[in-house]
């Protein structure tokens, strides 16, 4: 998967980018389909991208990778980046893995950081298209939560600008103000309310991009939501991979309803 090309998933309507996705088709017919979301700044080919879909095909099931717009070898710019555009894109990605290689016998969404927030919420206003979430320190409140780390004084520039260079620690990107405006439309307690697909959080204790609280909170919350906390885990939790999938595993494995 690593050096193969990609799929692309063509535009159908205007202010659409072609989008990059990675397919490994399964072993069996009638297989689940596990669909992989990267965090901001991030790509469909990152470590624990590739790690999980090798555990996956060893299993004899289907895995998808997508690079959202702006990221990776997709086409599109990071300026416009917002949680609509997303999911827009993750809705983009499934229709063409559907119609190209489906159907599936379920669907489960893993999300990284921004990529778990865009599979809660895709999963909650689309109910009855994915079966499972799986989703690794998603990113609640994420445009909110930039606002306040660079401070009054740069907030108000961006908004009054329209776009701002933020340090993200490793990566330096350019950000347009709709990303604060569009997360509006996406509060948090709209999201608890609507969500009902079973779904598995993982999150670092030692998360200091995304609080581990935050976490917490929702699945105190919300029910169908469980919650593990990985003791010592960072934001990326790129060390505790194996963990990671031994959780996803059992959560969604042979013996989970389908």
């Amino acid at each position: 998967m690593s050096e193969s090309p990609p799929q692309w998933v063509e535009p159908s309507a205007e202010g659409e980018s072609r989008l990059a996705l990675d397919f490994i088709p399964a072993a069996r017919k009638d297989s689940r389909l596990w669909v992989f979301l990267h965090g901001l700044s991030s790509h469909r080919r990152g470590e624990k991208a590739i790690y999980f879909a090798r555990q996956i095909a060893r299993r004899g099931e289907a895995f998808a990778s997508l690079d959202m717009t702006g990221h990776g070898d997709s086409e599109g710019e990071m300026l416009e980046l917002s949680l609509s555009r997303n999911l827009r894109d993750l809705e983009r990605g499934l229709r063409h893995v559907e119609e190209q290689h489906g159907p599936f016998a379920a669907v489960h969404l893993i999300g990284s950081s921004m990529g778990g927030l865009t599979a809660l919420w895709f999963s909650a206003q689309k109910p009855g298209i994915v079966t499972r979430n799986l989703v690794i320190a998603p990113a609640f409140e994420m445009a909110g939560r930039l606002m306040l780390s660079i401070g009054r004084v740069r907030a108000q520039k961006w908004r009054r600008e329209g776009k701002i260079h933020l340090d993200i620690g490793y990566a330096v990107l350019e950000l347009g103000y709709g990303l604060v405006e569009d997360e509006s439309r996406y509060p948090m307690i709209s999201l608890a309310r609507k969500l009902k697909t079973p779904s598995l959080i993982l999150h670092g204790s030692d998360d200091a991009v995304v609080p581990c609280q935050l976490s917490r909170s929702f699945a105190e919350r919300v029910e169908g939501v469980e919650l593990i906390e990985i003791a010592g885990g960072d934001h990326r939790l790129t060390a505790h991979k194996e963990a990671l999938f031994d959780d996803m595993w059992r959560f969604v494995g042979p013996n989970a309803p389908l």
